[in-house]
């Protein structure tokens, strides 16, 4: 009964992934009305992909400030440690080239100010730990989600992928799909449309 269960299932994925990536070869009766089922689809990807989340044992530190929509200053080991996000990229608020700071950057800037104040983070590291501003690359959590993960859902920051730290591009794409077709955020004003 299991296998038969099994069997059916991944039928039904293929059939609706044909769905999905093959609309114009299907017959005319066969295409949704609607993106229902597309979403449908995006849904089960998202659940076929493991959701990140931070290991049981990883050790958290105390969040001093956000710096900017995507970097954070964190207390670890009693020393300041700068963290920049692995993936994603925030509009600029304190680019040392004044011109290319936005109002943009600053909304971001300041909802993760206002998010991150008082809270304690855990860090998960991909391939390379530092980039060449000398910060600490990391996948960061916060209130058990990873914080890449909320800033892409609400269109205040889009994917930025740096080999080699890959770990979680294709869910980086899914959500800044999502958001993008969703109109969140950003994608909303159309400012990541520039």
């Amino acid at each position: 009964m299991k296998k038969l269960l099994s069997v059916l299932l991944v039928l039904l994925c293929l059939f609706g992934c044909a769905l999905y990536f093959f609309p114009d070869y299907l017959p005319r009766e066969l295409h949704p009305a609607s993106h229902s089922l597309r979403q449908w689809v995006e849904s089960l990807e998202k659940r076929i992909w493991p959701q990140p989340e931070p290991s049981p044992d990883a050790l958290s530190y105390e969040v001093i400030r956000a710096i900017d929509g995507d970097t954070l200053l964190i207390s670890m080991y009693g020393t300041e440690v700068t963290i920049r996000l692995i993936g994603i990229d925030a509009p600029e608020s304190v680019h040392p080239e004044v011109e290319k700071n936005t109002p943009e950057g600053e909304q971001a800037a300041l909802w993760l100010k206002q998010y991150m104040a008082g809270k304690r983070v855990t860090l998960e590291y991909d391939q390379e730990l530092n980039d060449r501003f000398g910060r600490t690359l990391a996948y960061v959590y916060v209130d058990g989600f990873m914080l890449e993960d909320v800033l892409l859902t609400m269109g205040l920051a889009r994917t930025l992928t740096m080999e080699p730290n890959t770990r979680y591009q294709h869910h980086f794409e899914l959500l800044e799909k999502e958001a993008r077709e969703g109109g969140s955020g950003f994608w909303g004003t159309g400012f990541f449309e520039r």
